[in-house]
């Protein structure tokens, strides 16, 4: 159980590391960009931050809660795709909100984008007491 664990915030971990050297990099390399605001683009990235961060987590959580209720408990190989499937999702909304950053959209889609996406990786934040919680809550069943 302990080694899944690893592997669930070691994935996390990477996902913040490449998300924050993205970032660092578009940081960079953005400079002076003299491209026209797009609807339909700023229209995509807002959708699409929306939908991996935040809408995909939730389905994901409710679709597992439920499994864990009908099998009464979950596996801990279910527990650690659960979590890999969050942080996939969450990491695919981070990379349209990253986009957003770099190309030019609208300025409140921008900001809806990246308060998505801070919410998204909040979500998955690994710390003890979410994975006791987690554990509590789809009643996860260990060998120990």
């Amino acid at each position: 159980m302990k080694e899944i664990i690893k592997k669930i915030n070691l994935i996390t971990y990477i996902n913040y590391a490449i998300t924050i050297i993205l970032l660092i990099l578009i940081f960079i390399f953005k400079a002076n960009q003299t491209r026209i605001v797009n609807r339909f683009i700023s229209t995509i990235v807002l959708v699409g931050t929306t939908l991996f961060s935040v809408a995909l987590p939730i389905l994901f959580r409710t679709g597992y809660y439920q499994k864990s209720l009908k099998d009464k408990g979950l596996d801990i190989s279910d527990y650690y795709n659960f979590k890999l499937f969050l942080n996939i999702s969450i990491f695919i909304g981070s990379l349209f909100a990253l986009y957003g950053y770099y190309y030019p959209i609208y300025k409140y889609h921008l900001y809806f984008s990246i308060f998505a996406c801070i919410w998204g990786i909040y979500s998955i934040f690994p710390s003890v007491k979410v994975v006791e919680k987690d554990f509590i809550t789809y009643k996860v069943k260990t060998e120990e």
